[in-house]
């Protein structure tokens, strides 16, 4: 049988195929979220995601396999969105320590490196849930391998090894009894096997085969794979340098370029290592660096730029600081807040709490781990709480922490904006951080959080039939209940959050309540409910009629 390998430029056209394919079934994969609500997102994280990787990997097409597949990992990492594509970086990344010594890819280093993303994707994650994204690459490894083992080539693995995927995929809804009850199939694991399947298109239009034979020779479902001409498309990226050298230990050059700078992330093997810095004095990371071995692909075009804007930022702090004659090194050993959330109102109530930097973003737009990234660093202080107030942006909030090293940051796990809204009541930038999260913790904990939305299709879940357009009424993240109006669902559930303690329910009104029927709202709530305090502000979230909190 006829070798197919392919190489550096190869593998971004392959990537790039397979962005293109998940980019034109998003919204079926999007349609795939278990809950109905207006933020199944999973295909557009998976896609952003990988639109980054591309841009990334196509300043080095024309390097070999190894630099190449480090920057696809490089860009899927800093352009991770959400859960699912978090998980997908981590695929890549495994997947580059297996190729980062190849100047080639045939079916049987595609089996390693496929085993080797399943591997890493598996243990960055805390409690691994099997129906899931994970499941599918896990069966993909292992099929390319028994595939390659029997001799096969590079398209006729990856052929089968997508066909058994969808074999798993299938199984998925008896695997996870959400899944079966919604009547869906993994959202994860499908837009997965939308990606592989665009690979496997770009694989075949670069090799000399007679791609019909080998359809006709492994059965792989015709209505699954679609088969299309690739589209170009054109990425831009950022600052970075290479050291290649033997034996080199990524602690020690970490320990080493940390003084000089912020944004710093270092990844590699023995002999080569990549390094990504934001710093004052380039010239001295470039020294550090050739401490130990060559350097090379520097690239600092960005940093005069990103200099000038923290120069301004730490600018206007001290200005503002200057009555309290507040040193630099003081601001620094503060804590700073940054925030996820979605709504001008939003925004504006988290900055009166003391949050310094909010990320636009939520559902249907989860912010990626460069963002929280960005904001992290443009905050002037060495201590960092991130409050994500999505559950699917936790694990890419989480990715920051490793991202950023030469600042302590912390991730406080909330769900939703009123979580983060209690939270801030004891907030002290002056505090020392492990007591702070211990307090924002527990204030956290203290609330009860609902919402009010819509359903986007007809779905059965927890036993609850919905219908396309119903009203939804949801406590702490699970739908309880529909209703005929907002009003209704937000008796529904405020019935379900109340007890004896409650004492404060606040009220963020947004999409589709206008400050009229809000008011109407506000004061009915007042009278039924007269031992509380009812609190009402203006929000401006979309989607969402009513964000509600009981404490």
């Amino acid at each position: 049988m006829q070798s197919i390998q392919i190489n550096g430029r190869d593998l971004v056209r392959v990537v790039k195929n397979g962005c293109i394919n998940l980019e034109l079934n998003r919204e079926q994969v999007n349609l795939l979220n278990v809950f109905p609500v207006p933020d199944g997102d999973t295909g557009t994280n998976m896609y952003l995601t990988l639109l980054s990787a591309v841009k990334e990997g196509e300043k080095y097409a024309g390097e070999p396999v190894s630099r190449v597949a480090k920057a696809i990992s490089m860009g899927s990492l800093m352009g991770a969105r959400g859960n699912s594509g978090v998980i997908l970086s981590q695929i890549f990344r495994g997947m580059a320590k297996v190729l980062e010594d190849k100047t080639y890819i045939d079916a049987q280093i595609m089996s390693e490196a496929l085993k080797s993303g399943t591997v890493t994707a598996y243990k960055a994650v805390m409690k691994p849930v099997e129906g899931t994204i994970l499941t599918i690459i896990k069966v993909v490894g292992e099929a390319a391998e028994s595939e390659a083992e029997k001799g096969n080539d590079l398209l006729g693995t990856m052929l089968y090894a997508v066909q058994e995927g969808y074999k798993t995929l299938e199984q998925t809804p008896e695997m996870l009894p959400v899944l079966k009850e919604a009547g869906v199939v993994d959202a994860g694991g499908q837009g997965l096997l939308f990606f592989l399947e665009g690979m496997i298109d770009g694989i075949a239009s670069g090799a000399d085969v007679d791609f019909e034979a080998y359809k006709a020779n492994i059965t792989v479902s015709e209505e699954r794979t679609s088969f299309k001409e690739a589209i170009p498309l054109e990425f831009h990226y950022c600052t970075e340098l290479l050291i290649k050298g033997s034996e080199l230990v990524t602690d020690d050059i970490i320990a080493h370029l940390a003084p000089l700078g912020d944004s710093m992330l270092v990844v590699g093997g023995e002999d080569l290592i990549k390094v990504h810095i934001h710093s004052n004095h380039p010239g001295k990371v470039l020294e550090t660096a050739l401490q130990y071995g060559t350097i090379s692909d520097i690239k600092i075009n960005n940093m005069a730029e990103e200099v000038h804007e923290q120069s301004q930022l730490l600018a206007e702090i001290a200005e503002k600081a200057e009555n309290e004659k507040a040193s630099a090194a003081q601001i620094r050993d503060r804590i700073g807040v940054v925030a996820v959330a979605a709504g001008e109102g939003v925004a504006d109530i988290l900055n009166s709490l003391g949050v310094e930097e909010v990320v636009q973003g939520g559902q249907t737009m989860n912010p990626s781990a460069e963002d929280l990234l960005r904001a992290c660093k443009r905050l002037p202080t060495s201590k960092v709480i991130i409050l994500p107030n999505n559950s699917n942006i936790i694990l890419t909030a989480e990715q920051v922490t490793h991202l950023c090293e030469e600042k302590e940051i912390r991730v406080l796990p909330t769900k939703s904006v009123m979580q983060a809204l209690s939270a801030m009541i004891p907030f002290e930038p002056d505090a020392d951080i492990d007591s702070m999260m211990a307090e924002m913790k527990e204030e956290m904990r203290r609330v009860q959080y609902g919402e009010i939305t819509f359903a986007v299709r007809d779905t059965v879940i927890n036993g609850l039939e919905i219908s396309e357009g119903d009203i939804l009424g949801l406590v702490n993240g699970n739908i309880c209940c529909t209703a005929g109006s907002y009003d209704e669902a937000l008796d529904m559930i405020l019935d379900k959050m109340m007890n004896d303690d409650a004492e404060i329910v606040t009220l963020l009104y947004g999409d589709g309540v206008t400050s009229e029927m809000a008011e109407v709202a506000w004061k009915r709530l007042t009278e039924r409910y007269p031992a509380c305090e009812i609190e009402l502000h203006y929000g401006g979230q979309a989607y969402y009629a009513y964000l509600v909190s009981v404490e």
